[in-house]
């Protein structure tokens, strides 16, 4: 128990106090609007119907663009009208399109930026640190081999698991979160993967803004219903986390990493690399400390799983000519001994000088 306060005391602390006190309502209101940080993918946007719409170079890519920038500029005037402070945009999608982000900045609302870096950066793990306070997804889809719109996890046809669960890609931008605390609160996509989320985020807000008819076709709702939708998720949302309602998606450690590819070759590639160990004839299995490790084994570990060269030889083996083709490979192959003997035009290119002031913008 304190003891009493002389009189001097007390008018000493109250002069120190003095000058603090103009900065706590300013203080307050910074708590009161957190910085949120907004993902998108592609396959999961209101418009994008059916796979070239998400594919850089298709015919309908353009329409794609407008579509994502359409939700995503949703999801902004929802956040802010429930409270939000800064918002932050990243690409999670990574159409192929290198030379700038799938989202048209120039018509995205201004009450949010985007994220634009120096330096190369993964949005799913670099992108995400303590300074976000909470994290929006929107676009995303159904976990493997379901039957969701373009269902995929990371990539097409690679099944993960961990510590039992089976992971869409929201289950893995919400783990990697939760290193720092930091809750997944909204997101949009098919009615697909509203099912697959419910159990393990049962208090996310959701916007479901398309059916899916298959891995290949959905129906979206009308442009009003999808902006209206999203809106009101991401609002809601936001009100939520401001009251508390939010928890960030925790699996406890040490974490055990399953992934089941399509075809044993896969499997054969993948059981080859990073002291990985066969699960079955299509899998591997790997444990970690902690899930950021366990991420970035699993994707160096599909990388080489789904290396398409086989593939690529069993397609020019097939074409007239294919065997002959084939040997001048391997000829090639030997000569490599002697980099003299080899043609100009199979020599690999200059590597590029390094573009000064280049941006990175996430999954590019």
């Amino acid at each position: 128990m304190s003891k009493a306060r002389r009189p001097i005391e007390i008018l000493a602390l109250a002069a120190l106090a003095a000058p603090l006190a103009p900065l706590a309502p300013f203080a307050h209101v910074e708590a009161q609007h957190p910085k949120v940080l907004v993902i998108y993918d592609m396959e999961g946007i209101s418009g994008v119907i059916r796979p070239p719409y998400e594919r850089y170079g298709a015919p309908e890519y353009p329409m794609g663009r407008e579509a994502l920038t359409a939700d995503v500029n949703a999801a902004i005037r929802g956040l802010k009208a429930g409270g939000a402070g800064p918002i932050w945009v990243e690409d999670g999608h990574g159409s192929g399109n290198s030379n700038e982000p799938d989202i048209l900045v120039d018509k995205m609302d201004r009450n949010a930026s985007f994220e634009f870096r120096t330096r190369r950066y993964d949005p799913y793990s670099t992108g995400i640190d303590g300074s976000i306070d909470a994290i929006v997804c929107i676009g995303m889809h159904a976990r493997a081999r379901t039957r969701g719109f373009m269902a995929h996890t990371f990539t097409f046809d690679v099944a993960w698991n961990v510590n039992g669960v089976d992971l869409t890609e929201t289950h893995i931008v919400a783990l990697s979160a939760a290193r720092w605390g930091i809750p997944v609160i909204m997101v949009s996509g098919d009615n697909v993967l509203k099912d697959q989320l419910t159990a393990d985020f049962p208090e996310l807000e959701y916007a479901v803004v398309k059916e899916a008819k298959g891995v290949s076709a959905a129906d979206a709702v009308p442009r009003p219903e999808a902006d209206q939708r999203i809106e009101t998720a991401a609002r809601t949302a936001m009100q939520k986390f401001l009251a508390g309602k939010f928890r960030p998606y925790y699996l406890p450690g040490p974490y055990d990493f399953r992934l089941s590819f399509r075809t044993a070759e896969e499997g054969r590639m993948a059981a080859g690399t990073r002291g990985v160990a066969e699960d079955g004839p299509l899998g591997v299995r790997f444990g970690t400390p902690t899930y950021i490790d366990g991420y970035t084994i699993a994707t160096d570990v599909i990388g080489h799983a789904l290396n398409p060269l086989p593939l690529l030889i069993r397609v020019v083996t097939h074409q007239p000519g294919g065997d002959a083709i084939m040997k001048q490979w391997e000829d090639l192959i030997w000569k490599q001994i002697d980099p003299d003997s080899l043609p100009a035009w199979s020599l690999p290119p200059a590597s590029p000088a390094t573009a000064q002031g280049k941006r990175y913008y996430g999954d590019q």
